[in-house]
């Protein structure tokens, strides 16, 4: 048997950054954010204490922006050479095609999503602009259709995720057959819609 090829351990690295560590990271954003549903006070003091970490910005960029771009810019690759309306390879059911194409474009909205959310709330702080605190979120929050771009992101991100995760323990050979792989489709489904519970009620906080 010949050693993995570059493309081989480019898509392992690919579906292993998808769930560490921007997965992980999704998971804490989700953890801090939630925190507005106790008021601003409560809010403002947990961004806060993330911002007080040292070399904090050295963090962001090795354990963040790296991963992230590398994964969303070689999911654009893998995106542009394979057919988005083809089924995963393996894929048996009607339900794994479309996992395979919401997967696809998913990745793309949240480029554009992540993109702009960055700029507003890191950014654009960074280069001297307004602090990302709670009232600087109930006021960029407040226009209706700002409210559903979020909603629609949060979904996205929700959505890629759960359906990585479950990409990831197939391509790692972690579920081999086809009762464990319905198995993990299900929890997916599960993930999705709870954490999407959770992201939308936390866009829903800053009021």
């Amino acid at each position: 048997m010949g050693a993995p090829s570059g493309e081989f351990l480019l898509r392992r690295l690919h579906s292993l950054t998808g769930i560490f560590p921007i997965g992980v990271f999704l998971l804490e954003h989700f953890y801090t954010n939630a925190k507005a549903q106790y008021g601003p006070e409560a809010f403002d003091r947990a961004t806060a204490e993330i911002q007080g970490i040292p070399y904090l910005w050295a963090a962001e960029v090795v354990l963040i922006a790296l991963p992230l771009l590398f994964h969303g810019i070689y999911g654009l690759v893998i995106t542009y050479e394979g057919d988005p309306l083809r089924p995963a390879p393996g894929a048996r059911t009607r339900y794994r095609a479309l996992a395979y194409l919401l997967q696809r474009l998913t990745g793309v909205a949240l480029l554009v999503f992540i993109a702009l959310h960055v700029w507003k709330t890191r950014v654009q702080w960074a280069l001297g602009g307004p602090v990302p605190d709670y009232a600087y979120m109930k006021a960029y929050l407040a226009p209706g259709a700002v409210r559903a771009f979020y909603v629609v992101g949060v979904l996205c991100a929700c959505y890629h995720l759960a359906n990585g995760l479950f990409n990831f323990a197939t391509k790692w050979g972690i579920t081999v057959s086809a009762r464990s792989q319905e198995r993990l489709a299900a929890a997916s489904v599960a993930v999705f819609l709870g954490m999407s519970a959770v992201g939308i009620h936390i866009v829903y906080s800053f009021r």
